[in-house]
């Protein structure tokens, strides 16, 4: 009897331990865990929907200031994009919105992003100019956290410098940079707000014969052109965003330049400037 006593307690802490081996299991794999996806409309899309803004430009060499204003309104919509348009269909004076009017958008529940072209900003197109190519740039990703990567793309062109051909590579990044409960601008509580980035690097570069030697330089060493912090509202869309340009020719290039005879009169070296937009007003029928 008393063996099948033991037998009997051997059974029971097997089955015990199996059993608690099983829910250990189940906990790990969480089968029953709902869908975390979050979604939201954070840049509504409706025929005539707009948004106001102040814009502050700032020349930062000078601190001198040019204040105006921006009516930004979605000009058309089909099945799966949207196209805005600025100011009765002219320039936009926001550097954002300037890129938002001049590109096609795509929304979904979790993402908005952008396809088409986009200019430097004035200082920069100076000193040398074209159009940099964007290709399903993602603004913004519901589900990505603090400091994850949304997109990069890389690509380079072929331009002319006061007589000299060069090379110029482009990488455009957005990340993004988390989200706030509420944000409070111009009197207004914002909630639901999320940050992301947008980084223009630019890298300049040509050849030049000094004293009967081909000399490769950088005219723009690598660096970091444009950057664009935007916060987006819940169900109401862009409510801020603070763009600064800044770049610097080093001063090896220009002296190689002028060594090989080009004229820099005229030509600016450094620039920096910083645009703010902040929304006022706004109307959606979302």
């Amino acid at each position: 009897m008393k063996l099948n006593k033991y037998i009997n307690l051997l059974f029971i802490a097997l089955f015990v331990m199996t059993s608690c081996s099983d829910d250990n299991d189940s906990d790990t794999s969480n089968p029953g865990d709902p869908d975390t996806t979050v979604t939201g409309n954070y840049f509504p899309s409706s025929l005539n929907d707009f948004w106001n803004y102040d814009v502050v430009n700032t020349d930062n060499a000078t601190s001198e200031s040019v204040e105006s204003t921006d009516n930004i309104y979605v000009a058309s919509v089909t099945n799966t994009t949207f196209n805005l348009e600025a100011n009765n269909n002219t320039v936009a004076n926001g550097t954002m919105n300037g890129l938002l009017t001049t590109t096609e958008l795509s929304r979904t529940d979790t993402e908005l992003t952008i396809d088409g072209t986009m200019e430097l900003p004035a200082e920069i197109s100076d000193l040398i100019e074209f159009d940099i190519v964007l290709d399903n740039v993602k603004l913004y990703n519901l589900n990505a956290s603090n400091g994850t990567q949304l997109s990069s793309s890389t690509n380079t062109a072929q331009q002319d410098f006061n007589g000299f051909p060069v090379t110029i590579t482009y990488m455009i990044t957005t990340t993004a940079l988390g989200s706030s409960d509420s944000m409070s601008l111009n009197g207004e509580t914002y909630n639901d707000v999320i940050t992301t980035s947008m980084k223009v690097n630019l890298k300049v570069s040509t050849v030049v014969t000094v004293a009967s030697i081909p000399v490769t330089i950088n005219i723009l060493d690598p660096q970091d052109v444009l950057i664009i912090t935007n916060y987006f509202a819940k169900d109401i869309g862009l409510v801020r965003s603070e763009a600064d340009s800044d770049f610097n020719v080093s001063a090896t290039a220009i002296a190689a330049l002028e060594a090989a005879g080009v004229d820099l009169d005229g030509i600016p070296t450094s620039g920096s400037s910083t645009n703010i937009q902040e929304m006022t007003d706004f109307s959606v029928a979302e």
